[in-house]
């Protein structure tokens, strides 16, 4: 495991990536290709699939999947697609499979929990006329980590843990699988996700942008740490005399958003949808979630939601002056934005070849 850390050897400025690949339809098919499909995505919370049959039908990077929660406890995920006629099997974002099968809504096809093709009707004998290693469902990855639900498409590659990797001991302190949904935010922008990435992973623009963050905590002592060989970035700000909280943060290529807070979690991801657009999707967890609580639980989510529209309302503006033509190239702070030369490292990494 290697690490750079964010703090100087001031050496020359590196140039940014070219503006282009914040803006083409044709580099984010390729990221989609070469990134999305084979990283761990954030995809929902475990309490969302509490019994066996539990599902959660969601679209992620363009393909519509669904997780099933399978009679011994783990979780399965699939393609959303009927090997009949392609139909979606199921219709609702979340909901529950009855009597323990996947039922197709258009022929009644039926498949057991697992996916395993079970009834074919109209084709001969009901059971067994079809082999059903060769039309059960098509695979996807899917695993769950201290109550937060993640998928892969690919099917082969590095387990969950392993994916995780040092974030799973620095972040064992925490008591996220303690914690409880209380409010979620998504939103809908014009921002490419490399765009909001790169925002996260700097706090050069903190003392500018963000009045209440600089309140609670010693903007003078942040760090970031990058961990090129494993993908991820270690964010810390310690509480000022008097601040509301300190914040730890772990940012894991491409777009998971881990941030701990002495008041519960905010659980954050990114679904890129197109070059230039994404939709932010925000979780807030409490360990308390008492009546009593509510409305101090209620403030302490909308602190961390107004640093987040902060970023968001400026990097509006930096996506549309990414498309515009003007603005090919900048540079990076050697000593403040190492982070982000870091990530732009890890885009190039994943495709090589690519322009910049």
């Amino acid at each position: 495991m290697s690490m750079i850390l964010e703090r100087p050897n001031v050496a020359n400025p590196v140039p940014t990536l070219p503006a282009s690949l914040y803006r083409d339809p044709a580099q984010f098919e390729r990221e989609r290709q070469a990134i999305f499909t084979k990283e761990w995505l954030l995809y929902g919370r475990s309490d969302q699939l509490a019994k066996p049959g539990d599902y959660l039908a969601l679209t992620i990077v363009g393909y519509p999947v669904v997780v099933v929660r399978q009679k011994d406890g783990t979780l399965k995920g699939f393609h959303n697609v009927c090997r009949h006629r392609a139909a979606a099997l199921a219709q609702n974002p979340e909901g529950a499979f009855s009597g323990g099968m996947i039922r197709c809504p258009y022929h009644s096809w039926t498949y057991e929990l697992n996916g395993c093709l079970n009834r074919s009707p109209g084709f001969g004998a009901e059971k067994g006329a079809i082999d059903p290693a060769q039309w059960s469902l098509f695979p996807i990855s899917a695993d769950e980590w201290r109550g937060l639900v993640f998928v892969r498409i690919a099917t082969a590659g590095p387990t969950l843990v392993e994916w995780l990797g040092p974030i799973v001991p620095m972040a064992a302190q925490y008591p996220l699988q303690d914690q409880r949904f209380f409010m979620e935010k998504n939103q809908e922008v014009a921002i490419d996700w490399k765009v909001y990435g790169e925002n996260y992973l700097e706090c050069y623009h903190c003392p500018n942008m963000h009045p209440g963050l600089c309140e609670s905590l010693d903007i003078s002592k942040y760090t970031i740490d990058s961990y090129p060989e494993d993908g991820f970035f270690h964010l810390y700000g310690p509480k000022r005399d008097g601040g509301f909280t300190d914040g730890l943060y772990f940012y894991r290529f491409p777009f998971l958003m881990l941030n701990f807070y002495q008041w519960g979690s905010s659980i954050a991801t990114v679904e890129p949808l197109g070059a230039g657009r994404l939709r932010h999707i925000n979780w807030y967890l409490f360990s308390d979630l008492s009546p009593e609580k509510a409305e101090e639980n209620r403030r302490s989510a909308e602190w961390s939601a107004q640093i987040v529209a902060e970023d968001m309302d400026m990097n509006v503006t930096v996506q549309r002056n990414l498309e515009i033509g003007v603005y090919d190239r900048g540079i990076l702070s050697p000593k403040q934005e190492r982070a982000v030369g870091a990530f732009q490292n890890m885009v190039r990494a994943a495709m090589p070849g690519l322009e910049g």
